[in-house]
């Protein structure tokens, strides 16, 4: 009798071992799971954040395309060209 009640507590203390360590890879698991999903949503905002920047240069490419007068204002500002006959007086910034 006294050999089957120390198998029955040795099999009592397994299984309570094997429990604590389920518990414990279950919550490492969850711990996980939320960092991912934190990570997730600021890579999300990030994307929505780089779609929205893609589209406006789209729409800026779009009005390049076909708006001449912009096209102008485009190339004498950030290209510094100017028509014929004209002048370019450039002046540095920095004192």
């Amino acid at each position: 009798m006294t050999s089957r009640r120390v198998m029955i507590v040795l099999y009592a203390v397994l299984l309570v071992l094997f429990g604590a360590g389920g518990g414990m890879l279950f919550l490492e698991a969850r711990a996980e799971l939320a960092a991912l999903r934190d990570r997730q949503a600021v890579l999300q905002r990030e994307l929505d954040a780089a779609k929205a920047r893609l589209a406006e240069q789209d729409r800026f490419l779009q009005r390049l395309r076909s708006d001449p007068s912009m096209a102008e204002k485009v190339i004498r500002e950030r290209l510094g060209y100017g028509k014929p006959g004209e002048v370019i007086f450039r002046f540095d910034n920095n004192p």
